[in-house]
């Protein structure tokens, strides 16, 4: 299909019956509200606080999710993880909503109880510090604080460096020979050297002037008991604190099983905070509120009826100006549907482009086929995306990017068997290494590896005929838009030239029949002699017309050149993965002996292959992608659209059915 078209939606209401038209129109989902300029009878509503109510207490409810995800994990398998929200009808949403408040504070008792766990874990970490500083003056039976008696001065601290006694007592000595002192050796390390000295007090001052020019530095903490003392005293704070950390994690685990309606109260405050932002685009005074917005042309006509059937309301449904900027919805079939995705990651349709997803989808998985190119890979992503459809709770987006994986698995089938890739070269090596027969190539077409010329004059046609498509879009937009003489002046002469040019530069890789090199010849002389004359078309001289012509042609040339060796990306692609494959299943054929041998075999290939098979499809991805993006897009293709965002039931862990 298309992008699809359009129309102004404009409302009023009986004020007694605006909460359930707002609440009537999220839950249809298909009228986007815009702002409503306010006049001297009506005023937009003011929802800045509630609005800031619902983000906090949605931001409490996913805070509780992700602290019982962090101390009461759900188990739940693989396949489990892609499930997307349960399904309840809307009576049943409304049944759940009234216990909604018990809902919330038992959030808050979740993030209160979290917050204390890692209150705790920072207080016992420290804790731990302390310890660790402190553990090796153990030994030590004095205070740290302690500086001596009456008629002595205690020094105690470290050094940066390793002393025993003897070292410490030469050093010390050599300062200050005429002090008498005791010097003991606390702990030792290569690092560090804690010390407790001992002088007379009227010898203080030059002891402790020695002991600074050694580097001696006193402790940050000193404690005023025996460090064994704070020591004890350390770890009984953090068993004390492990003890509430053991207790309050024990508490979290029991709220395990309000999950599901903590989960419910995370997509019923969502939802709330979606219809309070999309009341401050509402005007309203003490009889009526008036509103407006957008929504697609085919809804319009059973809209209007619903609404003045259910509401004291009154409907206008007008088009837009030309000058309006209109958000854009597309609708398309599985087939183009699948790639909207990829259109909306590079940029939403223009107000005067075509929605290109019918055309691109088509290309796409040829060109996804072609570069992932082994049978068996296209086999695996078939079966893996069937199952998915077919057995999982899939969101909306998740069905789409299954359904495109689906018709690129398909696609890899088909171009891995014109190749004769399955897996690789598996079945020859099989029947090879043991059942000694060599089994003839599987390839329907040719193999790349043995032609590799073939296989990069086939990407180049393959880029043509993708590069043509989007050319003729653009020929297609100048028509219909009414620009008759600009498609025929900016489309045919490239199509002229491209095609005469081709066989020209085919010649170069392999033999061309002489008919086909000499239309080729006069169609690309055409072409030239078309882009030189009509490229300056918008000057008003000769002398620009034929400047911009030259240039026209330089582009165009250049251009074109760059876009088809970017096709090259097809073999080299498609090259690897064959290869990679091909090697994997000779490493697994290196051991000696039958049994070893198929025994190695069987793990390589799960293993290699798994591996090779994600990689490629990244690569593969990203280089199909590309093509769109900078080869096809870029010959039509301007985006910049804004895409339609209606007011509907946006939700992440339930789905809501209407009764």
């Amino acid at each position: 299909m298309a992008k699809l078209k359009m129309k102004r939606f404009e409302a009023v209401c009986a004020i007694e019956d605006s909460r359930d038209l707002v609440d009537w129109l999220q839950r249809c989902g298909f009228v986007e509200l815009s702002e409503f300029e306010e006049d001297d009878r009506l005023a937009r509503l003011s929802v800045g606080t509630s609005v800031s109510q619902f983000e906090k207490i949605l931001s409490a409810a996913e805070s509780a999710l992700k602290n019982l995800d962090k101390y009461a994990p759900e188990k739940k398998s693989f396949l489990e993880s892609f499930n997307y929200g349960v399904e309840i009808s809307s009576k049943e949403y409304e049944e759940r909503s009234e216990n909604i408040d018990g809902i919330i504070s038992k959030c808050i008792k979740i993030n209160s109880t979290a917050k204390k766990i890692d209150e705790n874990k920072a207080a016992a970490a420290r804790y731990r510090a302390l310890s660790d500083q402190l553990e090796p003056w153990l030994a030590l039976d004095v205070p740290m604080q302690f500086r001596g008696t009456g008629s002595t001065a205690a020094f105690i601290g470290s050094f940066q460096k390793e002393y025993d006694i003897d070292g410490l007592t030469l050093a010390i000595g050599a300062e200050e020979p005429e002090i008498d002192f005791y010097a003991e050796v606390v702990f030792s390390s290569r690092d560090q050297t804690g010390v407790f000295v001992l002088c007379a007090k009227d010898d203080a001052q030059k002891m402790e002037s020695a002991l600074r020019s050694l580097g001696f530095v006193k402790p940050s903490d000193p404690t005023r008991h025996r460090p064994e003392i704070r020591f004890e005293r350390y770890q009984k704070q953090i068993s004390t604190l492990e003890d509430e950390i053991y207790e309050h994690t024990q508490n979290l685990a029991d709220y395990g099983n309000l999950r599901r309606d903590i989960e419910f109260a995370a997509d019923y405050f969502s939802v709330k905070r979606d219809k309070y932002k999309a009341l401050a685009n509402i005007a309203a005074n003490d009889k009526l509120i008036a509103l407006k917005g957008f929504l697609p042309e085919r809804k319009a006509a059973k809209l209007v009826e619903k609404i003045e059937k259910k509401f004291i309301a009154a409907v206008a449904v007008t088009e837009p100006s030309d000058d309006e900027e209109t958000p854009v919805l597309l609708k398309n079939g599985r087939f183009g549907g699948a790639v909207e995705s990829v259109t909306e990651m590079y940029s939403i349709p223009g107000k005067d482009d075509v929605d290109p997803n019918p055309v691109m989808a088509f290309f796409y998985y040829i060109l996804f086929g072609i570069m992932l190119s082994d049978a068996g890979y296209g086999v695996v992503m078939v079966v893996a995306m069937l199952f998915a459809k077919s057995k999982l709770r899939l969101s909306s987006g998740m069905k789409k990017a299954t359904d495109m994986f689906l018709y690129c698995g398909i696609s890899t089938v088909f171009w891995g068997a014109m190749f004769g890739s399955w897996f690789g070269d598996i079945a020859q090596v099989v029947a090879l290494q043991f059942f000694g027969r060599e089994l003839p190539s599987l390839a329907l077409w040719f193999e790349p590896v043995d032609d590799p010329m073939k296989m990069m004059l086939f990407s180049f046609l393959i880029g043509i005929v993708h590069l043509f498509a989007g050319l003729a879009v653009k020929f297609s937009m100048l028509w219909k838009s009414g620009q008759r003489l600009a498609a025929f002046f900016d489309v045919i002469p490239v199509y002229l030239l491209v095609m005469g040019a081709a066989p020209l530069g085919a010649g170069i890789i392999t033999e061309i029949s002489p008919a086909i090199s000499a239309a080729g010849k006069y169609l690309a002389i055409a072409g030239v002699a078309l882009i030189v004359l009509t490229s300056g078309r918008s000057s008003k001289n000769i002398f620009g017309k034929l400047g911009g012509g030259l240039y026209g042609l330089y582009n165009i040339g250049a251009g074109y050149l760059g876009d088809i060796l970017s096709y090259s990306r097809l073999l080299a692609l498609g090259l690897s993965t064959g290869v990679i494959a091909s090697v994997i299943n000779l490493l697994g054929t290196m051991a000696s002996g039958t049994f070893l041998k198929a025994v190695m075999l069987i793990f390589v290939f799960i293993f290699g292959h798994t591996v090779n098979i994600a990689i490629n499809l990244i690569g593969t991805y990203v280089h199909t992608n590309r093509l769109q993006y900078v080869e096809f897009f870029s010959k039509f293709y301007e985006g910049g659209g804004r895409a339609f965002t209606p007011l509907k039931v946006n939700t992440k862990y339930y789905s809501i059915k209407e009764d």
